[in-house]
């Protein structure tokens, strides 16, 4: 069966990025694979890069569990809050697990009585993205508690910015004196794991690795850059290339209305028009509509009417395209961080909409 559109991901530049961030940083890499790896394939990328992180960074209790019915051994810390519920199907599986609030202290500590075992968990302290965590104001009351409790063992803490790729690093660096300060007043209890950076805060803030133990990194070891001017502060190499290949061709005359709602007429004599293999079905976002492009030999060809669920139409004119031929839809160019400067949204939601089952993923290794 012939490919309509697809993704490839390209495993040596993914490893050669993640090398390249733990030279820089000297510190334990945490690879976010949290909703399916951004929609790129948790297991497969998981598994492709194991010995290369440190640890893993999930979501959620099933993402968890996936990763270690999938064959992975390193440790997996589930970055977000869970319920209570998971404690025990997250304990036997020696997952970490966020702490936040004493509800959870007190069932992980059933568990781990019950069980027999000791738990590790990460304290989160909310120093200002307001999701979850400890408030600081209470913080070191709810790490003292916790560290007296048997059977827990406080492996990490950490807390995440919510401001790092700003340019204006104010927040950003509110939020990181008040987590060094809460650091400062827990410092005799030698917590083995302190951690803040993310992807924006790795280039931005050498602070937030140099004076902690881990990074925490999605997008980056793709390749992918939460804003495109932090390429300059760390250049890394593309590992993503989305393609879709031409299902249909026709010439129309002037005026003709193109696609749902008729947003575009042609203004040529004659419109060459390219009908592709790839829709907002597939994650290609329906804000791109006559404002965005793909590639064919290096030219761009640009798109005419409103994306549709399955197909979307683009100018052909002049280009000798054919049926069955492939264009480009990203790659070395920053077009994922460009989608999203068009959308007004984040390069992560970009990709995760790529996530789309019937957007294969192609694993070059």
């Amino acid at each position: 069966m012939e490919k309509r559109a697809w993704i490839d991901v390209d495993f040596p530049s993914i490893c050669d990025n993640i090398d390249k961030m733990k030279k820089t940083t000297g510190r334990k890499f945490l690879a976010c694979v949290k909703a399916d790896c951004y929609g790129m394939g948790m297991s497969s990328i998981a598994r492709g890069i194991e010995k290369k992180a440190d640890f893993f960074g999930v979501a959620e209790t099933s993402e968890a569990i996936s990763l270690r019915e999938g064959g992975i051994r390193k440790p997996v810390l589930v970055m977000g809050s869970m319920l209570p519920g998971d404690a025990d199907i997250l304990a036997v599986n020696n997952i970490r697990i966020t702490l936040c609030n004493r509800e959870m202290l007190k069932k992980i500590a059933s568990v781990a009585a019950k069980r027999n075992i000791r738990v590790n968990v990460h304290i989160k302290i909310d120093t200002g993205l307001g999701r979850i965590g400890v408030m600081p104001g209470e913080a070191v009351d709810f790490i003292e508690e916790a560290s007296k409790v048997k059977g827990i063992r406080i492996e990490g803490i950490f807390t995440h910015l919510a401001t790092a790729d700003w340019d204006d690093d104010g927040y950003a660096r509110g939020q990181l004196g008040s987590f060094m300060n809460i650091l400062r007043k827990v410092e005799s209890m030698k917590i083995p794991i302190r951690h803040i950076a993310n992807s924006a805060a790795l280039i931005k803030f050498p602070e937030t690795y140099r004076d902690f133990d881990m990074v925490r990194i999605g997008l980056l070891f793709l390749g992918v850059y939460p804003d495109r001017k932090l390429h300059a502060g760390l250049p890394l190499k593309p590992a993503l290339s989305g393609h879709c290949r031409v299902l249909y061709l026709k010439d129309v005359p002037r005026g003709t209305g193109l696609s749902y709602g008729i947003t575009y007429r042609t203004r040529k004599d004659i419109t060459k028009v390219a009908t592709v293999g790839i829709g907002y079905g597939d994650g290609y976002k329906r804000f791109l509509s006559n404002r965005y492009w793909m590639e064919y030999k290096g030219k761009k060809l640009r798109i005419l009417g409103n994306v549709c669920m399955d197909q979307t139409l683009v100018d052909a004119t002049g280009t000798g395209l054919k049926t069955g031929e492939t264009l480009r839809i990203f790659g070395d160019r920053f077009e994922i961080e460009e989608m999203a400067v068009r959308g007004n949204t984040v390069p992560q939601e970009i990709l995760c909409g790529f996530g789309s089952r019937r957007m294969e993923k192609i694993y070059k290794k």
